[in-house]
């Protein structure tokens, strides 16, 4: 599984590693200025991302790593 941030260039890592590889990545631990509070909103806003390729980052990727489905 690879770890994306809300800003990067997600369309591209889809395509290299694949749809059900990746998930996203926040600081939410720390309190400094790389912590991106609403990263998870920031995907989902993304017009250019596809519903379904949104939905496997924001949720069914990290189910199928953790065993939740």
């Amino acid at each position: 599984f690879i770890a994306a941030q809300a800003n990067e260039d997600i369309e591209y890592l889809a395509r290299v590693v694949g749809e059900d590889r990746l998930m996203m990545a926040t600081d939410y631990g720390h309190h400094d200025t790389s912590t991106e509070l609403d990263a998870m909103l920031k995907v989902n806003d993304r017009a250019e991302l596809s519903a379904a390729l949104r939905e496997k980052i924001l949720s069914d990727n990290a189910r199928v790593l953790y065993g939740l489905n």
